[in-house]
């Protein structure tokens, strides 16, 4: 790699999948931009491995461990001047963290940040600004698969950061186990995703936005069953549709809808829930989605610091 260019590698070990960005980034000029070469993306589910004492089970660290070994192949490929890993909400809950942290890391051969919720939050929304044109203010939502950050703010300046506890993994296991979908239980998972962000409300409402963006994958799986569908706008009332027609089809493996991943269905209920609580609670009706989320707010922590 010539001098004038820096090799970059960012990890972002999220409770429900695994990313890792491979960028390079010019060392001249007064803003540097990387550019990203590969992305990778795996599902581990690592949050589905939780039992009742909140430890994660072998299956669970069996299949971190592999999703690790191919990243750290694929590191020894590109040869990263710099390199910075974090792990979010499932392994920052895990009772059983101090014991397997140290085989993760001894797969990767690399330090692995446990993260803590605001932080998270800070990563997303500067993620979620570095994807995105928007200007003025706006909330940024990131349902993950153990947390949910939600952050208000203006470009470049996060004013308020929360991280709560919920995510679609650990919803679809408390109110959609054994794949039973009912008008009861989404609305009970639906009231609870409002108390969680109900205390907040006054928060975010005395900040303002003008625009709601969602990150990562529930938004994006809304957004291409709406795709598929012709819908235009994504809102509130077409969610509640949707949900309609979630209770309607009464199990996971009848979600049959256009534009449905098949890796997104098993734990697309548990992602609509928090998604249509949180919007309701703050009384929003519209809302849109980026491509920004963690991995990318890493990546630029990583150019801030590599060409300062």
């Amino acid at each position: 790699m010539s001098a004038s260019f820096k090799r970059l590698a960012a990890i972002d070990m999220g409770s429900n999948s695994f990313h890792l960005l491979l960028a390079e980034v010019s060392m001249r000029g007064f803003f540097p931009k990387p550019r990203i070469i590969a992305r990778y993306k795996h599902k581990v589910r690592l949050a589905d491995g939780f039992n009742k004492s909140l430890e994660l089970d072998a299956a669970a660290i069996a299949r971190a461990k592999d999703c690790l070994k191919g990243f750290s192949d694929q590191l020894a490929r590109f040869k990263p001047d710099a390199l910075k890993v974090v792990a979010t909400a499932a392994l920052r809950k895990a009772t059983n963290q101090h014991a397997v942290l140290p085989e993760l890391e001894a797969v990767l051969n690399y330090p692995i940040e446990v993260i803590s919720g605001e932080r998270e939050a800070a990563l997303i929304f500067s993620g979620v600004c570095a994807a995105s044109e928007q200007k003025g203010p706006m909330l940024v939502i990131d349902i993950g698969g153990a947390s949910t950050e939600v952050i208000a703010g203006e470009p470049l300046k996060a004013k308020v950061l929360n991280s709560l506890d919920m995510g679609c993994v650990v919803f679809q296991n408390n109110y959609f186990d054994q794949q039973t979908i009912t008008r009861q239980r989404f609305n009970d998972a639906i009231q609870q995703s409002r108390s969680q962000i109900s205390g907040l409300k006054q928060q975010y409402q005395q900040v303002g936005w003008q625009h709601v963006l969602g990150a990562s994958g529930t938004f994006r799986a809304v957004a291409e069953i709406a795709l598929a569908e012709n819908h235009a706008q994504l809102t509130t009332d077409w969610l509640a549709v949707l949900i309609e027609r979630c209770v309607a089809a009464g199990h996971v493996q009848k979600l049959d809808f256009a534009g449905l991943r098949d890796d997104r269905r098993a734990i697309l209920c548990g992602g609509l829930a928090i998604l249509m609580g949180i919007l309701t609670e703050l009384q929003i009706s519209h809302f849109g989605v980026t491509n920004g989320a963690l991995r990318e707010g890493l990546l630029a922590e990583l150019v801030a610091t590599e060409t300062a």
